[in-house]
């Protein structure tokens, strides 16, 4: 038994010490440029989902992020939408203007937008990016 004691501590010591999961960096916006639909309805925004993200413990699982994502222009909140993307990828996420912030995707202009991403993963971690991007309208006038 006593030969045994000192490899179940060592053992035990490493599962006791074992360093933590990599804590969720979160989801995040690709790019500096978005652009809007026809008539400033909704800003296409590329939406990415980090790779360390998990659902499970399982490696290689079948994992999402999900949150929500608001816009704004200086202090004003112009858009606002939902998000859920598989680990490793990146979509174009139609996000809701708001009807009284149209004028402001209208073609011609380039609106600089603060973008504020709040996701979590399947495990219950969150996280919050920000960032800066231009908008722009493919449309004519």
């Amino acid at each position: 038994m006593s030969r045994f004691l000192p490899a179940f501590l060592a053992l035990l010591a490493t599962l006791v010490l074992a360093a933590p999961a990599s804590a969720f960096p979160g989801a995040t916006v690709r790019g500096t440029e978005a652009s809007a639909t026809y008539a400033g309805v909704h800003l296409l925004v590329r939406v990415v989902c980090p790779p360390r993200t998990q659902a499970t413990t399982r490696p290689g699982d079948f994992s999402f992020c999900r949150g929500t994502g608001r816009f704004y222009v200086g202090s004003r909140l112009v858009a606002t939408g939902p998000f859920s993307v598989r680990t490793f990828d990146s979509h174009i996420e139609r996000m809701n203007v708001l009807a009284g912030a149209r004028s402001l995707f209208r073609p011609g202009r380039r609106p600089r937008v603060t973008w504020v991403i709040a996701s979590h993963d399947g495990q219950g971690q969150t996280a919050t990016n920000r960032g800066l991007f231009s908008v722009f309208n493919p449309f004519k006038r």
